[in-house]
This record gives C-alpha cells, sequence and structure tokens, in this order.
C-alpha cells in the first residue's frame, strides 16, 4: 500500500512539475511576443538621427519632415526594421530611409516608389503588345522588386503551346520592353498552356 502511494505521489509530483513548467513557459512566451511588439526607442532615435544626415547629403534643399518612425515587427519589409518615413513639404509625398540591414548603407524607397508607377503605366501597353502577337493571354504580372538593387519580375503566361512560340518572337518581345518602353532591369518568363516549360530570361 505504501508502495502504491509513493508511486502515485512521485506521478503527481511529476504532472504537477511539467504543469508549472508549462505555465513559466506560456508566461514568458508572452511576454516575449508582447516585448516584440514594442519598438526600441534607442533604434528609432537612432534611425532619425541617420537620416537627417541622409537627406542633407543626398537631397541637400529638399524640404521635409519626418513623420514618424516606422517599425517592422511583422517583418513586411526585407531591407530594414527601422525606417524614418520622411514627407516632402513641397510635393506632400512621402518616402522611408533607413539602415538597409544587408548592406549596412542608408537607403530610400523613393526609386522603388518611381519603379511601380513606371510599372503600372507600361501594364496596358504590354498586354496590347502580348495580345497583338500572341493572342489573348492567360494572365500578366508585371511586379516591382520592393528592394533596391533588384530587378522587377514579369510573369506572362500564355495560351499558346510552346511550339507556336520560338526564340525570335520572344527576343523581339525583349527588345520591345528595352528600346520601346525604355525598361532597363527586369526578369521576363513566358508561360504555356499547361506546360512547365518557359522562356526566361533577365536583363
Amino acid at each position: 500500500m505504501n508502495k502504491w502511494l509513493k508511486s502515485w505521489s512521485i506521478f503527481i509530483f511529476s504532472i504537477g512539475g511539467i504543469v508549472i513548467i508549462l505555465i513559466f513557459w506560456l508566461v514568458f512566451s508572452l511576454f516575449s511576443f508582447k516585448a516584440s511588439m514594442i519598438p526600441d526607442r534607442k533604434e528609432e532615435e537612432k534611425v532619425i538621427s541617420q537620416a537627417e544626415q541622409y537627406i542633407q547629403e543626398k537631397y541637400p534643399t529638399m524640404k521635409y519632415e519626418i513623420s514618424h518612425v516606422l517599425y517592422d515587427n511583422d517583418k513586411e519589409y526585407p531591407d530594414f526594421e527601422y525606417a524614418a518615413v520622411i514627407l516632402n513639404t513641397e510635393t506632400q509625398k512621402t518616402f522611408k530611409v533607413y539602415e538597409n540591414k544587408h548592406t549596412k548603407q542608408m537607403e530610400d524607397n523613393i526609386i522603388i516608389q518611381e519603379e511601380a508607377k513606371f510599372i503600372e503605366q507600361l501594364r496596358p501597353k504590354v498586354y496590347s503588345y502580348i495580345t497583338k502577337i500572341f493572342g489573348e493571354p492567360e494572365s500578366i504580372s508585371f511586379t516591382p522588386s520592393y528592394t533596391t538593387k533588384a530587378a522587377p519580375t514579369l510573369n506572362i503566361r500564355l495560351n499558346n503551346k510552346k511550339e507556336e512560340i520560338n526564340e525570335d518572337m520572344f527576343q523581339s518581345f525583349i527588345d520591345y520592353l528595352q528600346h520601346e518602353l525604355n525598361v532597363k532591369h527586369a526578369y521576363v518568363n513566358f508561360l504555356y498552356d499547361n506546360e512547365t516549360e518557359a522562356w526566361s530570361t533577365d536583363f
């Protein structure tokens, strides 16, 4: 009997210990999660100081205000964790200034914004060319890079078989992008109806 009680007590204490450990782990995880959601004041002050110096050097005549600091706690942006959001008081447009966590260099996203606007203007022209030469496409996806020193991506899924498209036709489209639409850099993919193969290139 005593042996049975001893075994049962050990079992109860073991379960109790596991429960206590789990409670401590849950409390620790909750506090850690909450802490990760709160921006670091020193990092905010650092990026503000860096942004002011960066703008003075790169855009010395710009009239601006620092609107706020963006803390990327959701990991939405690949290049930074903290960014100063700048308002150009003359144009009323905003942009971000940040330290690229990969290159450790200060950057802004003005070029990325301009690229996105440029691509938006090109979409109907690309669609018109593709429809005229290849017929109605299944889909066209022309997306900006969303990061500096990277190229936008153009994916075109055609309602054509691969044998209906040759290299000259693909190259003619690349020439059109470069020389008619003035696209400087891009990853371009021609995808075919129900096929995994593609014509692809980058420039």
